[in-house]
């Protein structure tokens, strides 16, 4: 039997970065996890999807190459080569993870845990022993068990890269960041595209002139777009499922030890991550929304830090960016305009085109619009960006809110021109 300070199970965002940072502090620390270190992010979501997205980019520069004074003939895509290249991106990303478990002197073990008591898990049939431990085992996609649709049909995020050829037309349910990106995808390819959303707007979460402003960019695109809709029986030759997830808390010996549970198996913990066991904490996308792995991470580093006895600085959850890597981009922290009325708080609002932005009308990039909610005191209480490089551009403002600081700090600073964050400050003037 091996005994160590801290036992992680999931070896996803995180889980390997409350295991690094623990190693660092001086703990003896172990990660149990089935060998794809990285977890969903870098397997089959964060990382490859941006691979599968850059090629549609790509597509959408040589199908406008006439408006660059080039002209592309006999263009041919090879689907295999496309999937083939995401999986090298990952791959190296996993060998460098393999690579830091070793140099922080991390013992890791291939395989799933599951609790025989509070203290010891077992993993292939082996006995490892704790006096704490960290559940960080992450999601899996909830099913449409309702669906009237061929089960050969109905496919899941991880199941496009088992794909060999695109379909001629897909049907995505369900219009939040994984459905748009795929949307995006596959229409960049030439797929007929349909996009349902139970919901009044794609994005639901979004501010709603976002969402309104991607649902128009979409249907000139020629993407079928339905709101309002709960999708019954599809015609399609595929039907991609992304409706949310649930947390991997089954069949790890959980229940018998009297842990919490809130909806949707997503475990429940206080504000240091600790679940109903006192020795036992979860992190990441088993305790719940957001499902993003950079709010995975935090959680991992600050639940480390808490155990090594440092006193770590909570995670402001109304400070968390949210990313789309569609074209256009969407990139959003804080509160949307609807939230801020509903909830009878003063707020200034700043917004400005891209189209009035140097570098966009230099690159033909002019889609798009930045808005900014501020404080009658100049802070920022939220921000919506749609357009290039959105999601590069929403950690300015994410330091600024996190900070606490006013947007005079961002008059106080200078901007780079000709660049798309200079319209942050260039938005900002008008509040000045």
């Amino acid at each position: 039997m091996t005994n160590y300070d801290i036992i992680i199970l999931g070896g996803g965002p995180g889980g390997y970065s409350a295991a690094f940072r623990a190693a660092e502090l001086g703990k003896k620390v172990a990660i149990v996890d089935d060998n794809n270190l990285g977890g969903v992010c870098l397997n089959w979501g964060c990382i490859p999807t941006k691979s599968l997205l850059k090629n549609a980019e790509a597509m959408d520069t040589i199908n406008a190459s006439k408006s660059y004074g080039i002209s592309v003939d006999n263009i041919s895509v090879d689907f295999k080569f496309i999937l083939d290249k995401s999986t090298k991106a990952r791959q190296r990303l996993s060998r460098g993870l393999h690579h830091q478990v070793k140099k922080h002197k991390i013992d890791f073990h291939a395989g799933y845990g599951t609790f025989v008591d509070k203290n010891t898990i077992t993993v292939n049939a082996k006995n490892l022993t704790a006096e704490t431990f960290i559940i960080a085992t992450g999601s899996t996609p909830k099913r449409l068990p309702s669906l009237d649709v061929e089960q050969g049909k109905i496919i899941y995020a991880k199941d496009i890269f088992k794909m060999s050829t695109f379909p001629k037309s897909i049907t995505i349910i369900g219009a939040g960041a994984i459905g748009v990106e795929f949307a995006y995808f596959f229409n960049s390819f030439g797929v007929q595209v349909t996009l349902i959303e139970a919901k009044e707007n794609i994005l639901p979460q979004e501010d709603i002139e976002v969402s309104n402003w991607v649902e128009k960019v979409f249907k000139k695109k020629n993407i079928k777009v339905q709101t309002n809709t709960i999708a019954e029986t599809v015609d399609d030759e595929k039907v991609l499922i992304s409706i949310g997830v649930e947390g991997n808390s089954k069949k790890i010996g959980l229940k018998n030890l009297g842990i919490e549970f809130k909806e949707n198996n997503h475990i429940n913990v206080d504000a240091c991550g600790r679940t109903s066991v006192d020795n036992i904490y979860a992190v990441g996308d088993v305790i719940g929304s957001p499902w993003l792995a950079h709010v995975s991470q935090a959680e991992g580093v600050f639940v480390a830090e808490y155990l090594c006895g440092l006193d770590p600085k909570k995670i402001d959850y109304e400070s968390i960016p949210a990313c789309t890597y569609s074209k256009p981009e969407v990139a959003s922290i804080g509160a949307t305009e609807q939230e801020l009325v509903k909830k009878n708080i003063e707020f200034k609002v700043a917004k400005s085109f891209f189209v009035a932005n140097g570098k966009a009308v230099a690159v033909s990039s002019t889609d798009g619009f930045i808005k900014i909610l501020v404080s009658p005191q100049n802070k920022i209480l939220g921000a919506h960006i749609v357009g290039s490089n959105a999601t590069e551009m929403i950690s300015e403002i994410s330091i600024i809110k996190s900070n606490n600081l006013t947007i005079q700090n961002i008059f106080d600073s200078i901007h780079p021109h000709p660049t798309f964050s200079e319209a942050i400050f260039e938005t900002l003037l008008q509040l000045k």
